[in-house]
Protein backbone atom coordinates (compact mmCIF):
# COMPACT_ATOMS: atom_id res chain seq x y z
CA UNK A 1 0.00 0.00 0.00
CA UNK A 2 2.78 2.41 0.97
CA UNK A 3 4.60 1.53 -2.25
CA UNK A 4 1.45 2.30 -4.30
CA UNK A 5 1.03 5.69 -2.66
CA UNK A 6 4.71 6.47 -3.25
CA UNK A 7 4.41 5.55 -6.95
CA UNK A 8 1.31 7.71 -7.32
CA UNK A 9 3.11 10.64 -5.67
CA UNK A 10 6.08 10.17 -8.02
CA UNK A 11 3.85 10.15 -11.13
CA UNK A 12 2.10 13.33 -9.97
CA UNK A 13 5.47 14.98 -9.39
CA UNK A 14 6.65 13.99 -12.89
CA UNK A 15 3.45 15.38 -14.39
CA UNK A 16 4.04 18.70 -12.71
CA UNK A 17 7.71 18.97 -13.62
CA UNK A 18 7.73 17.46 -17.12
CA UNK A 19 5.68 19.44 -19.66
CA UNK A 20 5.43 16.65 -22.23
CA UNK A 21 4.03 14.20 -19.67
CA UNK A 22 1.53 16.78 -18.42
CA UNK A 23 0.53 17.56 -22.01
CA UNK A 24 -0.15 13.89 -22.72
CA UNK A 25 -2.48 13.67 -19.71
CA UNK A 26 -4.31 16.84 -20.80
CA UNK A 27 -4.72 15.64 -24.39
CA UNK A 28 -6.35 12.47 -23.16
CA UNK A 29 -9.17 14.52 -21.62
CA UNK A 30 -9.93 16.67 -24.66
CA UNK A 31 -13.32 16.17 -26.32
CA UNK A 32 -12.28 17.92 -29.55
CA UNK A 33 -9.40 16.27 -31.45
CA UNK A 34 -8.92 19.11 -33.96
CA UNK A 35 -10.14 22.48 -35.17
CA UNK A 36 -10.26 23.77 -38.73
CA UNK A 37 -10.51 27.52 -39.31
CA UNK A 38 -11.88 29.23 -42.42
CA UNK A 39 -12.49 32.88 -43.16
CA UNK A 40 -10.93 36.32 -43.39
CA UNK A 41 -8.36 38.51 -41.64
CA UNK A 42 -10.05 38.22 -38.24
CA UNK A 43 -8.85 34.62 -38.03
CA UNK A 44 -5.98 34.56 -40.57
CA UNK A 45 -3.16 32.65 -38.90
CA UNK A 46 -0.51 33.72 -41.40
CA UNK A 47 -1.65 32.39 -44.78
CA UNK A 48 -1.35 35.72 -46.55
CA UNK A 49 2.36 35.85 -45.71
CA UNK A 50 2.87 32.92 -48.07
CA UNK A 51 0.66 34.47 -50.75
CA UNK A 52 2.33 37.89 -50.73
CA UNK A 53 5.73 38.28 -49.06
CA UNK A 54 5.23 42.05 -48.90
CA UNK A 55 2.05 41.92 -46.82
CA UNK A 56 2.34 44.44 -43.97
CA UNK A 57 1.36 41.92 -41.28
CA UNK A 58 4.78 40.28 -41.73
CA UNK A 59 6.32 43.26 -39.97
CA UNK A 60 6.12 45.05 -36.66
CA UNK A 61 4.05 46.48 -35.08
CA UNK A 62 1.88 43.48 -36.01
CA UNK A 63 2.64 40.57 -33.70
CA UNK A 64 4.39 42.75 -31.14
CA UNK A 65 2.68 40.77 -28.35
CA UNK A 66 2.63 37.37 -30.08
CA UNK A 67 5.07 34.82 -28.60
CA UNK A 68 7.09 34.55 -31.82
CA UNK A 69 6.64 38.09 -33.12
CA UNK A 70 5.01 38.94 -36.48
CA UNK A 71 3.39 35.94 -38.18
CA UNK A 72 0.88 37.51 -40.54
CA UNK A 73 -1.88 37.85 -37.94
CA UNK A 74 -3.80 41.11 -38.27
CA UNK A 75 -3.41 42.19 -34.65
CA UNK A 76 -0.83 42.79 -31.94
CA UNK A 77 -1.03 39.27 -30.51
CA UNK A 78 -3.37 36.30 -30.60
CA UNK A 79 -6.51 36.21 -32.74
CA UNK A 80 -9.82 34.37 -32.09
CA UNK A 81 -8.53 31.11 -33.58
CA UNK A 82 -5.56 31.17 -31.22
CA UNK A 83 -7.66 31.85 -28.13
CA UNK A 84 -10.16 29.15 -29.09
CA UNK A 85 -7.38 26.60 -29.60
CA UNK A 86 -6.13 27.40 -26.09
CA UNK A 87 -9.60 27.00 -24.56
CA UNK A 88 -9.97 23.67 -26.36
CA UNK A 89 -6.60 22.68 -24.86
CA UNK A 90 -4.59 22.08 -28.00
CA UNK A 91 -0.83 21.89 -27.37
CA UNK A 92 -0.02 24.47 -30.05
CA UNK A 93 -1.61 27.09 -32.31
CA UNK A 94 -3.01 25.83 -35.59
CA UNK A 95 -0.56 25.98 -38.51
CA UNK A 96 -1.35 28.08 -41.58
CA UNK A 97 -2.29 25.89 -44.54
CA UNK A 98 0.01 27.79 -46.94
CA UNK A 99 3.06 27.16 -44.78
CA UNK A 100 5.10 24.39 -46.51
CA UNK A 101 5.68 22.80 -43.09
CA UNK A 102 1.94 22.22 -42.62
CA UNK A 103 1.93 18.55 -43.51
CA UNK A 104 2.05 15.12 -41.91
CA UNK A 105 1.66 15.15 -38.13
CA UNK A 106 1.45 18.95 -38.11
CA UNK A 107 -2.17 18.79 -39.31
CA UNK A 108 -3.53 16.39 -36.71
CA UNK A 109 -4.72 19.14 -34.35
CA UNK A 110 -6.23 21.05 -37.27
CA UNK A 111 -5.34 23.64 -39.89
CA UNK A 112 -5.99 27.35 -40.41
CA UNK A 113 -7.05 28.22 -43.99
CA UNK A 114 -8.22 31.80 -43.37
CA UNK A 115 -6.98 34.60 -45.59
CA UNK A 116 -7.17 38.34 -44.90
CA UNK A 117 -9.25 40.15 -47.51
CA UNK A 118 -11.21 37.06 -48.54
CA UNK A 119 -14.97 36.75 -48.65
CA UNK A 120 -17.82 34.34 -49.15
CA UNK A 121 -17.92 35.41 -52.78
CA UNK A 122 -15.06 35.12 -55.26
CA UNK A 123 -13.37 38.32 -56.43
CA UNK A 124 -11.43 37.80 -59.69
CA UNK A 125 -7.86 39.05 -59.63
CA UNK A 126 -7.62 39.02 -55.84
CA UNK A 127 -4.42 37.83 -54.19
CA UNK A 128 -6.41 36.54 -51.26
CA UNK A 129 -7.71 33.01 -50.80
CA UNK A 130 -11.48 32.98 -51.16
CA UNK A 131 -13.65 30.87 -48.89
CA UNK A 132 -14.44 28.59 -51.84
CA UNK A 133 -10.72 27.99 -52.39
CA UNK A 134 -10.10 27.44 -48.69
CA UNK A 135 -12.71 24.68 -48.70
CA UNK A 136 -11.10 23.14 -51.80
CA UNK A 137 -7.77 23.07 -49.98
CA UNK A 138 -9.42 21.21 -47.11
CA UNK A 139 -11.10 18.80 -49.53
CA UNK A 140 -8.29 18.16 -51.98
CA UNK A 141 -5.19 18.39 -49.79
CA UNK A 142 -5.99 17.99 -46.08
CA UNK A 143 -8.56 15.20 -46.33
CA UNK A 144 -6.24 12.95 -48.43
CA UNK A 145 -3.37 13.62 -45.97
CA UNK A 146 -5.62 12.72 -43.05
CA UNK A 147 -6.62 9.49 -44.78
CA UNK A 148 -2.94 8.61 -44.98
CA UNK A 149 -2.43 9.51 -41.30
CA UNK A 150 -5.37 7.44 -40.06
CA UNK A 151 -5.41 4.62 -42.61
CA UNK A 152 -8.85 3.82 -41.21
CA UNK A 153 -12.04 5.27 -42.69
CA UNK A 154 -14.15 4.84 -39.55
CA UNK A 155 -11.58 6.51 -37.28
CA UNK A 156 -11.20 9.41 -39.71
CA UNK A 157 -14.99 9.89 -39.79
CA UNK A 158 -15.12 9.95 -35.98
CA UNK A 159 -12.21 12.39 -35.85
CA UNK A 160 -13.89 14.81 -38.28
CA UNK A 161 -17.27 14.48 -36.55
CA UNK A 162 -15.74 15.43 -33.18
CA UNK A 163 -13.63 18.28 -34.58
CA UNK A 164 -14.86 21.88 -34.63
CA UNK A 165 -15.05 23.82 -37.89
CA UNK A 166 -14.78 27.58 -37.37
CA UNK A 167 -16.03 30.11 -39.92
CA UNK A 168 -15.62 33.89 -39.84
CA UNK A 169 -16.66 35.37 -43.17
CA UNK A 170 -19.03 37.87 -44.78
CA UNK A 171 -17.62 41.16 -43.50
CA UNK A 172 -15.50 41.82 -46.58
CA UNK A 173 -18.42 41.02 -48.87
CA UNK A 174 -20.57 43.61 -47.12
CA UNK A 175 -17.75 46.17 -47.15
CA UNK A 176 -17.28 45.58 -50.86
CA UNK A 177 -20.99 46.13 -51.49
CA UNK A 178 -21.27 49.21 -49.27
CA UNK A 179 -18.13 51.14 -50.20
CA UNK A 180 -19.17 52.26 -53.65
CA UNK A 181 -18.76 55.85 -54.88
CA UNK A 182 -22.28 56.82 -53.73
CA UNK A 183 -23.18 56.44 -50.07
CA UNK A 184 -26.70 55.06 -49.65
CA UNK A 185 -28.98 54.75 -46.65
CA UNK A 186 -29.32 51.04 -47.40
CA UNK A 187 -26.02 50.04 -48.88
CA UNK A 188 -26.70 46.31 -49.19
CA UNK A 189 -30.08 45.15 -50.44
CA UNK A 190 -32.02 42.30 -48.90
CA UNK A 191 -31.57 40.42 -52.17
CA UNK A 192 -27.79 40.74 -51.96
CA UNK A 193 -27.67 39.62 -48.32
CA UNK A 194 -30.00 36.68 -48.95
CA UNK A 195 -27.86 35.64 -51.91
CA UNK A 196 -24.74 35.97 -49.76
CA UNK A 197 -26.28 33.72 -47.13
CA UNK A 198 -27.32 31.18 -49.78
CA UNK A 199 -23.71 30.99 -50.96
CA UNK A 200 -22.48 30.62 -47.38
CA UNK A 201 -24.92 27.86 -46.41
CA UNK A 202 -23.99 26.01 -49.61
CA UNK A 203 -20.33 26.18 -48.57
CA UNK A 204 -21.17 24.88 -45.10
CA UNK A 205 -23.05 21.95 -46.64
CA UNK A 206 -20.00 21.05 -48.72
CA UNK A 207 -17.90 20.87 -45.55
CA UNK A 208 -20.65 18.85 -43.86
CA UNK A 209 -20.60 16.36 -46.73
CA UNK A 210 -16.84 16.03 -46.20
CA UNK A 211 -17.45 14.85 -42.63
CA UNK A 212 -17.83 17.97 -40.46
CA UNK A 213 -20.57 17.92 -37.83
CA UNK A 214 -19.67 20.67 -35.35
CA UNK A 215 -19.75 24.22 -36.71
CA UNK A 216 -18.82 27.48 -34.98
CA UNK A 217 -20.05 30.50 -36.93
CA UNK A 218 -18.87 33.98 -35.95
CA UNK A 219 -21.27 36.66 -37.14
CA UNK A 220 -20.10 39.78 -38.96
CA UNK A 221 -18.77 42.44 -36.58
CA UNK A 222 -19.82 46.09 -36.39
CA UNK A 223 -17.58 47.07 -39.30
CA UNK A 224 -19.17 50.50 -39.59
CA UNK A 225 -17.46 51.53 -36.34
CA UNK A 226 -13.95 50.72 -37.60
CA UNK A 227 -11.49 53.64 -37.34
CA UNK A 228 -10.86 53.42 -41.11
CA UNK A 229 -14.36 54.84 -41.64
CA UNK A 230 -13.86 57.91 -39.45
CA UNK A 231 -13.03 60.13 -42.43
CA UNK A 232 -16.37 59.32 -44.05
CA UNK A 233 -18.54 59.99 -41.00
CA UNK A 234 -20.92 62.89 -40.75
CA UNK A 235 -20.49 65.28 -37.81
CA UNK A 236 -23.40 63.68 -35.96
CA UNK A 237 -22.27 60.08 -36.48
CA UNK A 238 -20.16 57.69 -34.40
CA UNK A 239 -20.30 54.84 -36.94
CA UNK A 240 -21.28 54.08 -40.52
CA UNK A 241 -24.70 52.73 -39.63
CA UNK A 242 -25.45 51.78 -43.24
CA UNK A 243 -22.67 49.19 -43.03
CA UNK A 244 -23.70 48.17 -39.53
CA UNK A 245 -27.34 47.68 -40.55
CA UNK A 246 -26.27 45.45 -43.43
CA UNK A 247 -24.13 43.42 -41.00
CA UNK A 248 -26.99 43.07 -38.53
CA UNK A 249 -29.38 41.94 -41.27
CA UNK A 250 -26.93 39.31 -42.50
CA UNK A 251 -26.38 38.07 -38.95
CA UNK A 252 -30.13 37.79 -38.37
CA UNK A 253 -30.47 35.75 -41.55
CA UNK A 254 -27.53 33.55 -40.56
CA UNK A 255 -28.85 32.93 -37.04
CA UNK A 256 -32.25 31.95 -38.44
CA UNK A 257 -30.67 29.56 -40.93
CA UNK A 258 -29.10 27.49 -38.15
CA UNK A 259 -32.38 25.80 -37.23
CA UNK A 260 -33.04 24.89 -40.88
CA UNK A 261 -29.54 23.48 -41.39
CA UNK A 262 -29.78 21.52 -38.14
CA UNK A 263 -32.92 19.80 -39.41
CA UNK A 264 -31.67 19.18 -42.95
CA UNK A 265 -28.16 17.97 -42.02
CA UNK A 266 -28.46 14.90 -39.74
CA UNK A 267 -26.05 14.87 -36.81
CA UNK A 268 -24.96 18.47 -37.30
CA UNK A 269 -24.66 21.08 -34.55
CA UNK A 270 -24.11 24.80 -34.97
CA UNK A 271 -23.13 27.65 -32.67
CA UNK A 272 -23.74 31.22 -33.82
CA UNK A 273 -21.71 33.93 -32.06
CA UNK A 274 -23.28 37.38 -32.17
CA UNK A 275 -20.01 39.17 -32.81
CA UNK A 276 -21.85 42.34 -33.79
CA UNK A 277 -23.78 42.53 -30.51
CA UNK A 278 -20.76 41.76 -28.35
CA UNK A 279 -18.52 44.27 -30.15
CA UNK A 280 -21.12 47.01 -30.28
CA UNK A 281 -21.80 46.64 -26.57
CA UNK A 282 -18.10 47.15 -25.85
CA UNK A 283 -18.01 50.13 -28.23
CA UNK A 284 -20.97 51.76 -26.48
CA UNK A 285 -19.93 50.80 -22.91
CA UNK A 286 -16.13 50.51 -22.99
CA UNK A 287 -15.39 51.16 -19.33
CA UNK A 288 -17.58 48.23 -18.29
CA UNK A 289 -15.09 45.96 -20.07
CA UNK A 290 -11.86 47.73 -19.18
CA UNK A 291 -11.42 49.61 -22.45
CA UNK A 292 -10.71 53.33 -22.75
CA UNK A 293 -10.22 54.01 -26.47
CA UNK A 294 -12.78 52.74 -28.98
CA UNK A 295 -12.71 55.23 -31.86
CA UNK A 296 -9.07 55.18 -32.93
CA UNK A 297 -6.42 52.62 -33.74
CA UNK A 298 -3.56 51.67 -31.46
CA UNK A 299 -1.04 51.81 -34.30
CA UNK A 300 -0.27 54.58 -36.77
CA UNK A 301 -2.27 53.97 -39.95
CA UNK A 302 -0.30 53.85 -43.18
CA UNK A 303 -1.44 56.45 -45.69
CA UNK A 304 -0.17 54.35 -48.57
CA UNK A 305 -2.08 51.15 -47.72
CA UNK A 306 -5.77 50.43 -48.16
CA UNK A 307 -7.76 48.80 -45.40
CA UNK A 308 -6.30 50.81 -42.53
CA UNK A 309 -3.07 48.83 -42.13
CA UNK A 310 -0.40 49.81 -39.60
CA UNK A 311 2.59 51.81 -40.79
CA UNK A 312 5.48 49.36 -41.08
CA UNK A 313 7.78 49.41 -38.01
CA UNK A 314 5.81 52.22 -36.37
CA UNK A 315 5.51 52.33 -32.58
CA UNK A 316 2.03 51.34 -31.35
CA UNK A 317 0.24 52.62 -28.26
CA UNK A 318 1.74 51.47 -24.97
CA UNK A 319 -1.41 50.40 -23.10
CA UNK A 320 -2.78 48.04 -25.76
CA UNK A 321 -5.17 46.30 -23.39
CA UNK A 322 -7.28 49.47 -23.20
CA UNK A 323 -7.71 49.88 -26.97
CA UNK A 324 -10.47 48.14 -28.94
CA UNK A 325 -8.85 48.54 -32.35
CA UNK A 326 -5.28 47.74 -33.23
CA UNK A 327 -5.34 49.08 -36.79
CA UNK A 328 -8.05 50.64 -38.91
CA UNK A 329 -10.14 47.50 -39.25
CA UNK A 330 -8.96 44.87 -36.75
CA UNK A 331 -9.21 44.50 -33.01
CA UNK A 332 -6.55 44.18 -30.36
CA UNK A 333 -5.72 40.89 -28.71
CA UNK A 334 -7.61 42.14 -25.63
CA UNK A 335 -10.89 42.47 -27.54
CA UNK A 336 -10.45 39.10 -29.24
CA UNK A 337 -9.87 37.47 -25.87
CA UNK A 338 -13.13 38.92 -24.58
CA UNK A 339 -15.02 37.83 -27.71
CA UNK A 340 -13.78 34.24 -27.54
CA UNK A 341 -14.38 33.99 -23.80
CA UNK A 342 -18.00 34.92 -24.41
CA UNK A 343 -18.28 32.51 -27.33
CA UNK A 344 -16.96 29.72 -25.12
CA UNK A 345 -18.75 30.41 -21.84
CA UNK A 346 -21.72 32.74 -22.34
CA UNK A 347 -25.21 31.52 -21.46
CA UNK A 348 -26.92 34.57 -22.98
CA UNK A 349 -28.94 33.79 -26.14
CA UNK A 350 -28.21 37.34 -27.28
CA UNK A 351 -24.51 36.40 -27.44
CA UNK A 352 -24.49 32.72 -28.46
CA UNK A 353 -27.15 30.55 -30.08
CA UNK A 354 -28.41 27.94 -29.37
CA UNK A 355 -25.63 27.23 -26.85
CA UNK A 356 -21.96 28.05 -26.27
CA UNK A 357 -18.77 26.46 -27.58
CA UNK A 358 -18.12 24.59 -24.33
CA UNK A 359 -21.43 22.78 -24.86
CA UNK A 360 -20.61 22.17 -28.53
CA UNK A 361 -17.25 20.68 -27.58
CA UNK A 362 -18.86 18.33 -25.07
CA UNK A 363 -21.41 16.91 -27.54
CA UNK A 364 -20.76 13.34 -28.64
Amino acid sequence: MARTILCFFFLCLVALLHPSFSEAVTLGKRNVPAMFVFGDSIVDGGNNVFVDRNVTTRFLPYGIDFPTGPTGRFTNGKNPGDFMSQLLRFPRFLPAFMDPKTTGGMILYGVNYASGGSGILDYPGSLFISLNQQIKYFQNTTIPELRTQFNNTEKLSQYLAKSIFVFNSGGNDIEQECNGPVRKEKCASDEFLESLLANFTHQLKIVYNLGARKFLLFGVQANGCNPQHKATLLATEKCREDINNASKTFNTLLRSSIDRMYKSLPGSNFVFVNTYGIVRNVFDNPQSYGFKVVNQSCCTISTGMRGGACEKYSTPCMDRKTYMYYDGAHFTEALYKLLVKKAYNSTLPTEVYPFNVAHLAALT
